[in-house]
């Protein structure tokens, strides 16, 4: 296996997602500025050659193992202790260049005004939400909308898809919002207010999902000489050498390279990048010490303050004429924004999702959703390597409701969803509630396949047919099974079963945190830039100093947006 050093050049970005793409795009707008871009999965570059990506029902990508890291593990309740036995479960992650915009549900909410304001409270500079706005408008072509909150020249394509992808299900669940006094707010990503709204969606005008890869690398932009795209690359270690960041060791088949460049942006998202971060010698040193690696650079905060929205769901089995029809679509089209009321918690911590959909085939068509998460967590876990094989997975610790406020706010959501869904008109459209998620035999199906489509064709069928009896089969369909009603009216059993059973929704953050001068937890400075080493950034929602209200993509982008400009200016 060879290793070769290729000649200098000014950035190098690590990773080709939701961040990398628009860093790349950005800076080679400057033809004097040479960029190469890597990314360990492969170029998804045309949607027309990538349906299940373009499609706009996102589960079809989410589940498709091509695009995610193998054996990438996390233990997300809390388990009270540090014990190496904890409980892990499968953790997608994105492996395609595009990143988490490739295949996430296609949410692009901002988040609250308070979020950002919050980081700025906290000493970083240039966060507040007035700082952040101009970036958010950059990045958005706003098909819906034009006012002074949004923006209709970026890249980056936002709708509303409106009363087309709507069901009888949905349908019912608006009249009972409205029969209760929720009010229907106009945009998702305007005022804050408490309500229901349609779900922003990074959609073009053919309705097809838009990634990074396709806003901003567009067959003009790759075309710059001064833009170099390498994908099925894997970078190993950063090279530190006198205090600095000066290149990457890459390896791309069975061939390593080193590459060096003024500067490296780590881009490889809120578990990739601290991993990436502590191989090379950059994290905390006793921890670094355990694995075998030399600490070249003592940052104790690298891997710390992981953060995710927990989440918990209701599954109503919905009536044949409540269901979705005709080809997949968007399956998201209503979220719900209340108030938790806990003391201390800002207006709209809490998010709910009316979901017409559980998954592409039969089966998934039979089952909607109520899935709700806390959308201002206070939990924090960590990520480490392990010091057995630091080169492989991370472990992941979560410890998910870790902070009681999130435990009590999330089992107070359930109670509110069962109040929902147990309301007498509904009766049209579901025939029973459940609590639980995919069972490990479902998710054997999770991958879109002629075989799948015909056995769970079969099994929805069968559904149909046994009526109640159905109850008989759904502990073996769900896992964590459990009535709802049941656990709503006994808390402390609810508690231990939210405890148990809590998800996640694929938002961690926080792992590389920005923070001001003296504070010794902080990875980066309000820059992105990577305290105490020369030339070395990081871009991606790993710097975020705590989870905003939001699906992570789009503050991820903004992120990427405002980094790229201040490093223009430099």
């Amino acid at each position: 296996m060879s290793t070769a050093t290729t000649i200098e050049t000014d950035y190098i970005i690590v990773g080709g997602g939701s961040s990398g793409c628009v860093l790349a795009s950005r800076l080679t707008e400057n033809p004097a500025v040479r960029v190469i871009l890597l990314e360990a999965g492969i170029d998804a570059a045309r949607p027309e050659d990538f349906p299940d990506l373009a499609s706009p029902y996102p589960g079809i990508a989410y589940s498709n193992p091509r695009y995610t890291w193998d054996n990438l593990k996390a233990s997300l309740p809390y388990s009270g202790s540090n014990r190496p036995d904890r409980k892990t479960t499968r953790y997608e992650q994105a492996r395609v260049l595009g990143g988490g915009s490739a295949i996430n549900g296609v949410g692009a909410n901002r988040g609250s005004p308070h979020d950002y304001d919050e980081w700025g409270q906290m000493g970083v500079e240039g966060w507040s939400f007035k700082e952040c706005l101009p970036y958010f408008k950059k990045l958005e072509r706003d098909l819906d909308i034009d006012n002074e909150l949004h923006g209709q020249t970026g890249p980056f394509p936002i709708r509303r898809r409106g009363a087309e992808i709507w069901t009888p299900f949905t349908d019912a669940m608006l009249a009972l919002c409205a029969k209760r006094g929720i009010p229907f707010l106009p945009d998702q990503n305007g005022r804050w207010d408490d309500g229901i709204f349609e779900m922003t969606v990074n959609m073009d005008e053919q309705k097809r999902r838009v990634s990074t890869a396709w806003a901003y690398l567009t067959p003009e932009v790759r075309r710059r000489p001064n833009l170099e795209i390498r994908t099925e690359t894997r970078v190993s270690r950063i090279v530190v050498a006198e205090g600095g960041a000066r290149g990457v060791l890459v390896q791309r088949g069975g061939e390593k390279e080193e590459l060096r460049a003024h500067r490296i942006i780590v881009c490889s998202g809120a578990l990739a990048s601290p991993a990436i971060l502590m191989r090379s010698g950059i994290g905390p040193a006793p921890h670094l010490a355990d694995c075998g690696i030399e600490t070249l650079h003592h940052l104790p905060g690298v891997g710390q303050n992981l953060m995710e929205h927990p989440s918990s769901g209701l599954v109503p089995f919905l009536k044949p004429g409540a269901r979705q029809k005709g080809p997949l679509d968007y399956h998201i089209p209503i979220g719900y924004r209340f108030s938790s009321g806990i003391e201390g918690c800002p207006p709209g911590d809490m998010h709910m999702n009316f979901v017409t959909r559980a998954a592409w085939h039969s089966v998934g068509g039979q089952l909607g959703s109520l899935f709700f998460w806390v959308n201002k967590s206070y939990s924090r876990g960590q990520l480490l390597l392990d010091p057995a094989a630091p080169d492989g997975p991370p472990r992941i610790d979560f410890r998910m409701l870790s902070d009681r406020r999130d435990l009590v706010r999330l089992a107070d959501a359930f109670e509110r969803a069962v109040g929902l869904a147990t309301d007498p008109s509904l009766n049209g459209v579901i025939s029973g509630i459940y609590a639980g998620g995919m069972s490990e035999f479902g998710k054997l199906f999770s991958k879109q396949s002629r075989l799948g489509a015909v056995v769970t064709g079969v099994g929805a069928m069968g559904l149909d047919l046994i009526g109640p009896l159905r109850e008989k089969a759904f502990p073996y369909m769900l896992s964590n099974f459990n009535d709802p009603k049941r656990l709503a009216a006994n808390r402390d059993e609810l508690e231990a079963y939210i405890a148990e059973t809590v998800g996640g929704v694929w938002h961690p953050s926080c792992t590389c945190r920005m923070g001001p001068d003296g504070d010794r937890m902080a990875v980066t400075d309000s820059n992105g830039k990577v305290r105490g080493l020369d030339g070395l950034y990081v871009s991606d929602a790993s710097i975020m100093p705590t989870i905003p209200c939001a699906n992570t993509n789009l503050p991820t982008i903004m992120i990427a947006e405002k980094i790229a400009d201040q490093l223009s200016r430099h």
